[in-house]
């Protein structure tokens, strides 16, 4: 069995995923990656193959809005051995619009998505990680503290995810548990918001499409190798918080462990 530490990292096919996956790759860390995604999948894998770093990857596709497949992936993680970090970044903001104009179905399977997985998730993992004293991070944002309008099941979902967090972060000590805030990163879900502008108040659509044009927009390799650094090397009394990405503490991490 490697010695090398494992870690699961959910929504991992594109975007904030799939750069934290390289990231802790180049770390030296063998994976666990799941998305709906088969093909997404097969593209980040592709790339560490690419990269030649020497990691072990296991590909789990499959829909963590899905009771059934969160229960089948929580069985199956700790057939890879000892599981030293879990990063829940599956998430969605659909359905956009006013609540009094949303469906119904959508707005509950939103909220299934980015609050219900990671708590089965969690939940399930948390003897194993306990075992190994490691990390559980979820991805948070600023609309879980700020209301913003026709956004209310990606708000509301978000802010109870952070509280989870803070709840678990008191029950299992042992464990270093928190919210990472990656910032306004350059990802489908911006494409989304974009794509949808005429489902949110003027001033809001405008402002997502300037920071797009003016490149206001992180890559998301950035708040990726901060959170696969987080992932491995997050300190204890970071549990319970919500730990920003460019936090000047951890971009010296960072820049020091990758060499920029």
């Amino acid at each position: 069995m490697s010695d090398r530490p494992t870690i699961l990292i959910s929504g991992a096919s594109r975007g904030l995923g799939a750069e934290t996956a390289l990231a802790a790759a180049q770390l030296g860390a063998n994976l666990i990656l799941t998305a709906r995604s088969q093909d997404g999948l097969e593209n980040t894998a592709g790339k560490i193959r690419e990269a030649e770093y020497p990691v072990e990857v296991t590909l789990l596709a499959g829909d963590l809005s899905n009771g059934a497949f969160c229960s089948d992936l929580t069985r199956k993680v700790p057939e890879a051995g000892p599981l030293h970090g879990v990063v829940l970044n599956a998430a969605q903001i659909e359905p956009i619009g006013m609540v009094e104009d949303l469906d119904e179905e959508e707005w509950l399977r939103c909220v299934q998505l980015n609050l219900g997985s990671p708590f089965l998730v969690a939940k399930r993992l948390l003897p194993a990680l306990s075992q190994t004293q490691g990390r559980l991070i979820t991805v948070g944002t600023g609309a879980a503290t700020q209301p913003i309008p026709s956004w209310s099941a990606y708000c509301a979902s978000k802010a109870a995810l952070l509280m989870l967090m803070r709840v678990i972060a008191v029950e299992k000590p042992e464990i270093t548990s928190f919210s990472f805030a990656p910032g306004v990163v350059n990802t489908a879900m911006q494409q989304n918001i974009r794509d949808r502008k005429e489902m949110m108040p003027a001033q809001l659509a405008e402002y997502f499409s300037e920071l797009h044009k003016s490149g206001q927009l992180e890559p998301p390799e950035v708040p990726g190798r901060a959170l696969a650094w987080c992932a491995l090397n997050a300190p204890p009394e970071w549990t319970g918080q919500e730990v920003v990405y460019s936090d000047p503490g951890l971009v010296t991490q960072v820049r020091a462990a990758f060499g920029a």
